[in-house]
């Protein structure tokens, strides 16, 4: 009988099933309406990117400040004239001798329009005093001059009397009635009613500055004649 052998039988293969896998999805906490947590350094937001590229924009391109108000530019001025009549300025000009007139005032610099000039400085009087003191004047007008200037400031009327020579320039600017290029304006400096000079329009230098005094008595045009032009 023969021999058995013993035969191994070869074990079936093997079916591999892929698993597949299953995220689990994780919850979030909702940010919206809260405060963002604080993020590591080196991460930056989209703001911070764009704050940045305007930071380094800024090195190379200088920014516009806030433009000021009327008011403000106003309030400005009014500061720059006070100190003005306080320091008592009087620069861009010098004196010369003018035929018919005696002495005048000629700007040495350009003025812009609305530009301070001068103030003119005198003896503040109240109206009634200053009609007083013109009086006088006229009853001698070969020795004195025309140096009293009549004003309103805040409803109340005054004079200025510049007829003594104080050494400022104010009183020695001459009349022009056709062609002037100052005017007179009347402010308020430390609670005192002042009166100073503005250019009319730009002033180039060595042009002689000029207002119109507003007399227009003819007593006074023939005693003084360039008064009518």
């Amino acid at each position: 009988m023969p021999e058995r052998k013993a035969v191994k039988l070869a074990s079936p293969p093997r079916r591999t099933v892929p698993v597949k896998q299953v995220r689990t999805p994780v919850s979030r906490p909702k940010t919206r309406g809260m405060r963002s947590p604080l993020r590591k350094r080196g991460n930056t937001t989209k703001d911070e990117e764009k704050e940045g590229a305007q930071r380094d924009i800024r090195q190379y391109f200088p920014v516009r400040g806030k433009r000021k108000t009327a008011s403000e530019l106003k309030k400005i001025q009014l500061a720059s004239i006070e100190n003005a009549v306080l320091t008592q300025r009087e620069s861009g000009m010098e004196v010369f001798h003018c035929e018919e007139k005696g002495r005048g005032v000629k700007a040495s610099q350009s003025f812009k329009r609305g530009d301070f000039i001068c103030e003119y400085s005198g003896d503040l009087l109240s109206h009634k005093e200053g009609k007083v003191r013109e009086r006088m004047y006229n009853e001698h007008p070969e020795q004195y001059g025309s140096y009293m200037y009549f004003f309103q400031f805040q409803d109340i009327s005054y004079c200025l009397d510049g007829t003594i020579d104080n050494g400022r320039l104010g009183r020695l600017l001459n009349h022009s009635k056709k062609n002037p290029n100052v005017h007179t304006c009347a402010i308020g400096v430390m609670g005192r009613p002042c009166l100073i000079f503005k250019a009319l329009r730009d002033v180039e230098p060595g042009e002689e500055l000029c207002y119109d005094y507003g007399d227009r008595s003819q007593r006074n045009i023939d005693i003084f004649p360039w008064l009518a032009r």
